[in-house]
């Protein structure tokens, strides 16, 4: 590596830094928008640090941030005179006529921020290189390390004291007591059996649906993510690893339709649903349900790609991701415990940093099949402990019917879904109607 990298200065933009400062100073939005994105640390400039330092503390403390309320508090602490005085901040001023662009600008800061922490990480895996004293995989996971700190520094810990949080906790508890009384606090499902243990899907939840293959978990997810889109009129974005969108799509109109899958795939159905059907595809169309079918997807992918829809359209009701097992883990694994162990992780941190519900289907142990008695329990999650550790809520899909094949062929339509887990409320077994030929569920009192 030529030694002239070394000596070059590292990236740095003063004049975007600068500009920030200035948007600070004249828009009330921008300043709010730029000390959520920025931290101090991201200024190369130390003058510059300094000041947006002081404004971030000033946003934090609910203070108004302006040219004369600056000046005084960067007074106070013995900062103006080493800044420049007065004139400082007018050049900062003079030097943005508009605040238009901060979000722009604010990039460009953070991104030159990352470069340089980027090159430090560098020179310390460098300098690790050359040390040939430590064992080679300790040095490797050293410098994974690193690189890693660089991607995950926005998310160091964010300590609140209780004086900081109580009075939005209040707020919530005074809502909800306002509220009517339906008893949801949350993203109603759609199912009265299912929202009333839950309260409804809670923003930052990681919720599990799991069952052995054909119980029906993914129709039951889908029902769940047109309720939110169709009824709640709420963006839903359904990451289906198993099934292409337009098999998702038929799903969905033969759920609203209530007609036949089969013979909505042959073609064989009756002249005279064609209305019901045309009627259904209208009110699909204008619901805000997205399908990525990726069959290749890890939590990093999934949480950019979720990012990016949710600063394009301002809002997010669910996320549907079918199913765990399937994604990939963002690193090699030693085994598959450790990577679904990462993915379970990762999806928290997903509904929590995006404070979206997610729905995260899951497959169940054959352990299931060896028992007399079927009926699933929190020890058959397959592959890891951490999904059951991990989640808010854990809900078991069993249909009786499937193992227990009625002798007179009478027809079975009822299915248990166990919430074995459940942080923030009650346990229980609700009881919903599967209608196979539809691909839909109801509450078991409006199933038909």
């Amino acid at each position: 590596m030529p030694d002239e990298i070394f000596d070059r200065l590292p990236p740095s933009n003063l004049d975007a830094e600068r500009a920030v400062l200035g948007a600070c100073l004249l828009d009330r939005e921008a300043l709010v928008d730029v000390t959520e994105f920025l931290s101090p640390e991201d200024f190369y400039d130390l003058n510059y640090r300094d000041v947006f330092n002081v404004i971030a503390d000033m946003v934090k403390t609910s203070r108004p941030v302006d040219m004369l309320t600056l000046s005084a508090e960067l007074q106070n602490r013995g900062l103006l005179e080493k800044l420049g005085g007065q004139a400082f901040l007018a050049a900062v001023i003079d030097s943005v006529p508009t605040a238009a662009n901060a979000a722009y600008h604010a990039r460009i800061v953070r991104d030159k921020a990352i470069h340089r922490r980027l090159i430090s990480a560098g020179n310390a895996i460098v300098r690790m290189g050359y040390d040939e004293s430590k064992d080679l995989s300790e040095l490797l996971e050293d410098a994974e390390r690193f690189v890693f700190e660089v991607s995950r520094q926005r998310n160091e810990a964010n300590f609140k004291s209780l004086r900081d949080v109580m009075p939005s906790t209040f707020n919530k508890i005074e809502e909800a007591f306002n509220r009517e009384d339906t008893g949801i606090t949350g993203i109603t499902s759609g199912f009265i059996g299912i929202d009333r243990l839950t309260s409804g899907l809670q923003r930052g939840a990681l919720n599990i649906i799991a069952a052995r293959p054909s119980m029906g978990k993914t129709a039951l997810a889908m029902n769940i993510a047109r309720n939110v889109a169709v009824k709640a009129q709420l963006p839903v974005l359904v990451f289906s690893l198993e099934m292409g969108a337009e098999q998702l799509a038929l799903r969905l109109l033969g759920a609203e339709a209530r007609m036949n899958l089969q013979e909505l795939v042959n073609g064989s159905f009756a002249r005279g649903d064609w209305k019901d059907l045309q009627d259904a595809a209208s009110i699909l169309i204008e619901a805000p349900l997205y399908i990525d079918d990726s069959s290749i997807l890890s939590t990093i992918e999934l949480k950019a790609r979720a990012r990016r829809f949710k600063a394009k359209h301002g809002e997010l009701g669910l996320i549907v991701v079918d199913y765990l097992q399937l994604m990939s883990a963002s690193r090699a694994m030693d085994s598959k415990q450790n990577e679904v162990a990462e993915i379970s992780r990762g999806l928290k941190a997903i509904a929590r940093e995006l404070e979206v519900p997610v729905i995260a289907l899951s497959q169940l142990s054959r352990a299931v099949e060896s028992r007399n008695e079927k009926t699933p329990q929190l020890s058959d999650l397959r592959d890891s402990g951490a999904i059951e550790q991990d989640a808010d809520l854990v809900a078991l899909l069993y249909r009786e019917s499937y193992y227990a094949k009625d002798p007179e062929g009478r027809s079975d339509n009822s299915a248990s879904l166990d919430i074995a887990k459940n942080r923030n409320g009650p346990t229980d077994k609700v009881r919903l109607v599967f209608l196979r030929e539809y691909t839909r569920f109801e509450d078991m009192a409006y199933g038909r």
